[in-house]
């Protein structure tokens, strides 16, 4: 056997390799759901319109989308993971050429599932995807809208 046989034997075992090995990935991908794109699969139970403002002062304030009145105000060093979220959301919006100041959706689904919605871009993030600590803070932003809510429509009703 010369030299150039060897080579091409080697180069097709290379390839089968990179063949093989390519299809137990997607067989992999496949089973376990890795790379999907998730949506909500429940139906809204809550859901809550928020509206993100950063204040000259570092505070980021949170509003109810619908009514105006403030939910939170978050100093320096609070709300981390809600502050840069809501960063990740600005920063789609500039990249479309849209700095509006339109309310994101936060929505609780029936299934227990968090979602927030930029109805500017169509981005949706499943924040069930950033642990239990995370999910906590925009669990207690809607609690909290959903409070307020309910303390205007008592307001009202009298």
């Amino acid at each position: 056997m010369n030299r150039q046989e060897i080579l091409h034997r080697r180069a097709l075992a290379g390839i089968a390799v990179l063949v093989v090995i390519t299809i137990v990935m997607t067989a992999i991908a496949q089973l376990t759901g890795a790379g999907a794109r998730y949506t909500p699969n429940g139906e809204a139970i809550a859901t809550a319109e928020l509206r993100f403002e950063d204040q000259s002062n570092g505070v980021v304030a949170v509003y109810d989308g619908q009514s105006g009145a403030r939910i939170v105000a978050y100093g320096m060093d609070e709300g981390v993971f809600v502050r840069s979220v809501m960063r990740g959301v600005a920063r789609q919006r500039r990249l479309r050429g849209d700095d509006s100041q339109a309310p994101v959706e936060l929505s609780r689904q029936s299934d227990g599932e968090l979602w927030l919605t930029d109805p500017v871009t169509g981005v949706q993030i499943y924040l069930g995807a950033f642990g239990p600590d995370n999910l906590a803070a925009f669990n207690a932003l809607l609690d909290s809208r959903q409070q307020i809510s309910a303390s205007i429509e008592a307001g009202e009703a009298s």
